[in-house]
């Protein structure tokens, strides 16, 4: 959080580690939606559609932002406790 006198405190969240294409930069068409993509997030933040290993998205990236609002406003997330990753999918 950075704060200034007389303004409000801010929230930056930037996190472009994971970052990669939705479309073909040749083509400009999207990647085909297939099953068994690695899962490329933090997998407590990931949706549900890249934890069951389908090809991500801009809703999947809507998903994790949604659940980084719970994280931050809750402090944590009701599956952040599960032991097994196995309970997660």
């Amino acid at each position: 959080m950075i704060h200034i006198d007389n303004v409000p405190p801010s929230v930056f969240l930037i996190d472009f580690g994971l970052a990669q294409l939705f479309h073909n930069p040749a083509t400009y068409l999207h990647w085909p939606y297939v099953k068994d993509h690695p899962i490329i997030s933090t997998l407590p933040f990931t949706s549900i559609n890249g934890q069951q290993g389908y090809t991500q998205s801009h809703h999947d990236d809507l998903e994790s932002l949604a659940y980084t609002i719970i994280h931050s406003a809750h402090g944590d997330l009701p599956w952040t406790t599960v032991s097994a990753s196995k309970d997660i999918h």
